[in-house]
């Protein structure tokens, strides 16, 4: 069985070994892209010490640069990836661009759009680049194979209960071989929580409902869709703040992070409701709770919240879980390092295999000179 499992590991992780360090070092980048926007781009995070502008206005000031544009999210200056700044995701067309507003002044202080750096990074890191050959998908089937090669490696690892600590052993040999598998084999034993966490969470962005299904459960859960529309009046649509106001006082003591706006109305099809996500204290990730509110009555249409609603456990802390934000800047950190991880453990095993199949030719040779 052990030789079995072995070849197991060995295979798969030749197959995808590559592209699960390659994800591995985007996931360690991305962990900290506001911070590196940031320092890379700190035209764009200017925030004038003023009153703040309404959010009504800034969205006009958008609206009015790109008419042709639709917003789709508006991240607050709460949210902690903005830096304090107002951050508007708009589609025009085929592209997507990020507009940074000045939340002082309520003036853009530029634009990143699709082939910027970081949006490069997540677009590797999601499809591979592969958006038009169903890249999420192999992505996704990429993580399930890392979570097998995982599984495989702790059967391999594992030296027994009388014998565990052996298994976190690094031995004092100058012999390069032995020195590869020591390391190969603490490393992975540490990071076992992680690799197993971040394969599995990596792969059900993509097939949650499916795997869910099989069970007779769901992934996400949300209110009925027919609950929310807005329907529209002759006064026409109410302006944002008004909307947030609405949501606040829906939920005391909440922060309000995104705002996501409904996509463009097609004739013969009702209108979304404006979604606002809000974090309280109890949230590990950013904007757990949403309220679904009517774009033309101001009416509460929808609402789930972690502390009232049954049911939201995955949903809540499958992003956190993954990205590394439910415990600060120190899971940050950890999870940046833990996504090195899988090019330290590909080095290591790929010399261990080279290291026996350079062994096994010598022996070959050395039987047939013999005979």
């Amino acid at each position: 069985m052990r030789k079995v499992i072995g070849k197991i590991h060995l295979w798969l992780s030749m197959l995808v070994g590559i592209f699960i360090v390659l994800i591995g070092i985007t996931g360690s980048l991305l962990v900290f892209e506001p911070e590196l926007n940031h320092l890379i781009h700190p035209e764009l995070f200017k925030v004038t010490e003023s009153k703040k502008v309404m959010y009504q206005q800034a969205l006009e000031t958008v609206t009015n640069t790109y008419p042709k544009g639709e917003i789709q999210r508006v991240y607050t200056p709460n949210e902690p990836g903005v830096k304090g700044v107002y951050l508007f995701r708009l589609k025009e067309g085929e592209k997507q661009q990020s507009i940074y507003v000045d939340p002082g002044t309520g003036q853009i202080n530029g634009a990143l759009g699709d082939k910027t750096l970081f949006n490069m990074i997540l677009d590797f890191h999601r499809s591979l680049l592969l958006k038009g050959f169903k890249g999420e998908e192999i992505v996704g089937i990429i993580g399930i194979v890392f979570f097998l090669i995982t599984l495989s490696g702790i059967y391999l690892w594992w030296p027994g209960i009388k014998k565990s600590k052996n298994g976190f052993k690094m031995r004092r040999n100058k012999n390069v071989f032995v020195k590869n598998y020591d390391l190969h084999k603490v490393l992975g034993a540490v990071s076992i929580p992680f690799l197993l966490i971040v394969s599995l969470t990596g792969a059900l962005f993509t097939y949650d409902e499916t795997l869910f299904g099989w069970f007779g459960g769901k992934a996400k859960v949300t209110p009925p869709e027919e609950n929310l529309i807005s329907k529209p009046l002759p006064t026409g649509k109410l302006p944002l703040d008004l909307l947030l106001s609405k949501a606040e006082k829906e939920v005391p003591k909440g922060v309000i992070t995104q705002v996501r706006m409904p996509g463009m109305m097609k004739e013969g099809v009702a209108e979304g409701a404006v979604e606002i996500r809000l974090s309280r204290s109890y949230d590990p990730g950013n904007g757990n709770i949403r309220v679904w509110v009517d774009q033309y009555s101001g009416k509460i249409v929808g609402k789930l919240d972690p502390e009232i609603n049954s049911g939201l456990l995955y949903q809540i802390w499958h992003h956190p879980l993954h990205t590394g934000t439910f415990g600060g800047i120190f899971t940050k950190i950890l999870y940046a390092i833990g996504g090195l991880t899988p090019t330290i453990l590909m080095f290591t095993g790929a010399y261990m295999w080279w290291f026996k199949k350079k062994n096994k030719r010598k022996q070959k040779k050395r039987a047939v000179q013999a005979a």
